[in-house]
């Protein structure tokens, strides 16, 4: 579509819209990566395990920070497709538009 010196590109739209949502869903969750160590014995051993209860508060805060990410991203995406949508379905009733304008020229009952 053209208009006002700038042109969107539906595909390479759909394209950024599927790469974002690829990389908000690669985004990795702390809790689930650290829960295997979290109060392991073999990891942490006895003396250790007050560094993995630090490390739980840690992972937790990061957990709920990437979980803040994904909520944006998701939001994003949603913008994206929305965005898309509305430009194709522009670009479709402008078509139609001028199709009903040549018929007239050409003397065609719309």
């Amino acid at each position: 579509m053209m208009s006002g010196g700038y042109q969107v590109d539906l595909a390479v739209l759909e394209a950024h819209e599927r790469e974002l949502k690829a990389l908000v869903a690669g985004l990795p969750n702390a809790a689930e990566a650290a829960s295997g160590y979290l109060g392991n014995m073999q990891a942490w051993g006895v003396v250790g395990q007050f560094f993995a209860l630090v490390m739980k508060n840690w992972t937790d805060d990061a957990s709920e920070y990437v979980g803040t990410v994904k909520q944006a991203g998701d939001a994003v995406v949603e913008r994206f497709a929305r965005m898309r949508q509305t430009y194709a379905d522009q670009e479709e009733a402008m078509a139609q538009a001028f199709e009903k304008l040549r018929a007239g020229l050409d003397g065609a009952k719309p």
